[in-house]
């Protein structure tokens, strides 16, 4: 790729001369002549020097849109050549989010680990929004999580699962007694959240004001599903969480509530690069992902399938 959109897109990336210096091998006085090189080429400003770091003006925003395009298909170009060269990745990498963590991630990892022994494998625990950009630029391989925006050019989709989100207590909280939950009775009741997914909060909030209810009280915010249960067993609290882990919730002493509505109904899938499809071990994964999320025994309870 050209080095000036790559000077570009480190100082962008960074905001900081610095730093996107140090990141792609220049010295500062090199990396600076090249975004002023593609100013004078450009005939605009991308850039405003503050006291805050280099900022991007509304050109420079409206220009990183087309270098990320340009960065993602050279990229691409690179992958797919690769895959039709050897087939063969020496790293796979995932991030699944929460709907994903406990049982479908972990058995895609370990059957695709036996088929693929020579295959280093990298799960980690993201919600989509966050990493939708690694998977643009390859830091990723495969995306587990909800379809939070329209895919950008590069990427393409399949839908596996429609997920609800349920609120969970301890088995011993005098509200796990109720066989059935009117949500005035959760106005005063205090919150464990997982942190890493904006999106619950802010749903969580919503289910609140949309049943008449004043914000909710959130009293912790923790960065795994596992540590929020562990938090909410033998207290007052609840969490929120994938109906579908209702069995790891159980594990812990927790049980769900019967809610008439879940808190947050949202579609979710595997998202993935199209150049990446030449990989037989990518062309395994959406197979098995298929499978692991068809209707029948294979499919967690609480979860809703639907056709693609």
């Amino acid at each position: 790729m050209d080095r000036t959109l790559k000077a570009f897109l480190a100082v962008a990336q960074h905001a900081n001369l610095t730093a996107a210096a140090a990141r792609i091998g220049l010295t500062q006085p090199a990396l600076t002549k090249s975004i002023r090189r593609l100013e004078d080429g450009l005939g605009m400003q991308l850039f405003l020097r503050t006291p805050r770091g280099m900022v991007l003006t509304e050109e420079g925003e409206m220009f990183l849109k087309r270098a990320r395009a340009i960065d993602a298909h050279y990229r691409q170009a690179f992958e797919e050549a690769d895959a039709h060269r050897s087939g063969v990745l020496q790293e796979f990498s995932i991030a699944a989010g929460a709907a994903y963590h406990m049982r479908i991630a972990p058995r895609l990892v370990k059957a695709l680990s036996a088929e693929f022994p020579h295959t280093r494998f990298v799960l980690e625990f993201d919600v989509a929004a966050s990493s939708l950009a690694r998977l643009e630029n390859g830091s990723i391989h495969l995306l587990l999580g909800a379809f939070v925006a329209a895919p950008p050019e590069a990427i393409q989709t399949r839908e596996l699962m429609q997920v609800e989100i349920g609120a969970f207590c301890w088995r011993e909280n005098p509200i796990a007694r109720k066989t059935f939950i009117q949500p005035g009775l959760l106005r005063e009741q205090p919150w464990v959240i997982y942190k890493r997914d904006g999106h619950m909060t802010q749903r969580l909030t919503s289910y609140y004001h949309e049943n008449g209810l004043p914000t909710p009280r959130v009293s912790m915010e923790v960065d795994a599903l596992s540590a929020s249960f562990f938090m909410v067993r033998g207290t007052s609290y609840l969490t929120a969480a994938p109906t579908s882990l209702a069995g790891a919730a159980k594990d812990a002493d927790l049980v769900r509530l019967p809610l008439e509505d879940p808190i947050w109904r949202f579609r979710t899938g595997v998202w993935y690069r199209k150049s990446s499809l030449r990989y037989p071990i990518v062309q395994r994964a959406l197979a098995l992902l298929e499978e692991y999320c068809r209707p029948g025994d294979n499919i967690p309870k609480g979860y809703s399938w639907r056709p693609h």
